[in-house]
């Protein structure tokens, strides 16, 4: 993960020393939807465990353009605050807060003066924010009084690399509209689980113990039964986004 981070930033350094001085430079501020493909249709047979419905949060940021347009060649650089999410059981949201440093390579061709269409592709840099892991304790008593159910604990990475490609256009040198997708280079979390029934000691849990993944391994007879349902998601992300360019 660090080489590769390492590599991708020395190739921008050497892209950026690259670009002539009749390039032209420009700055904006841009904003837009996060939209979260979660599909992890290997669990739609432990509803009750795990549901992950696609979550909207929102990205905005400044950002700066430079391109040549003898050739329509250029990149985008922008820092983004960003928010996204899992929805999970009981009625309970996960939300990522992360800073967003994506660096495009952007090429334009024009619909006459006044408007352009352009394609981007490039990498982009996470680092995480806030809470990187929720606790979901989804547990009743049966007819018998037996406990039921499970915990399950989501976790995501701190640091993430990841892809961009999109397409969009420019209308009168400032306003432009586009459409991202935002695919994960390697793993972004995981989510493991373990069924109440696999937890001997039933006693701390009607107590009210502060219950974790960790702990609930002690709990049990053997760490195997605490299962990693999802150990290497890469859940993918659609972005619409508007930009004003000064």
């Amino acid at each position: 993960m660090k080489k590769n981070i390492l590599y991708i930033a020395a190739f921008v350094a050497a892209l950026l020393f690259a670009i002539p001085a009749q390039a032209q430079f420009c700055w904006g501020v841009k904003g837009g939807v996060n939209l979260g493909n979660n599909d992890l249709t290997v669990l739609k047979d432990k509803g009750r465990v795990l549901s992950m419905d696609s979550y909207t949060g929102f990205f905005v940021g400044p950002k700066a353009e430079v391109c040549i347009p003898a050739i329509g060649l250029g990149c985008e650089l922008a820092a983004f605050y960003a928010q996204q999410g899992m929805e999970l059981p009981n009625n309970k949201t996960f939300k990522q807060n992360s800073f967003q440093i994506p660096f495009n390579i952007k090429y334009s061709f024009g619909l006459g003066n006044r408007a352009n269409i352009f394609i981007a592709v490039g990498p982009e840099f996470g680092f995480n924010v806030g809470e990187t892991s929720m606790l979901v304790k989804n547990l009743w008593n049966d007819e018998n009084g037996n406990i039921q159910g499970s915990i399950s604990e989501y976790t995501v990475e701190k640091s993430t690399l990841s892809i961009n490609v999109g397409l969009g256009f420019t209308l009168f040198k400032h306003f432009q509209m586009g459409i991202n997708y935002n695919m994960p280079w390697d793993k972004v979390g995981e989510f493991a689980y373990i069924e109440a029934s696999e937890i001997e000691n039933f006693k701390d849990i009607q107590n009210g113990e502060n219950i974790t993944i960790d702990n609930a391994k002690t709990l049990a007879s053997t760490g195997e039964k605490v299962q990693h349902a999802y150990n290497n998601i890469k859940s993918g992300t659609v972005q619409v986004s508007v930009a004003y360019l000064f």
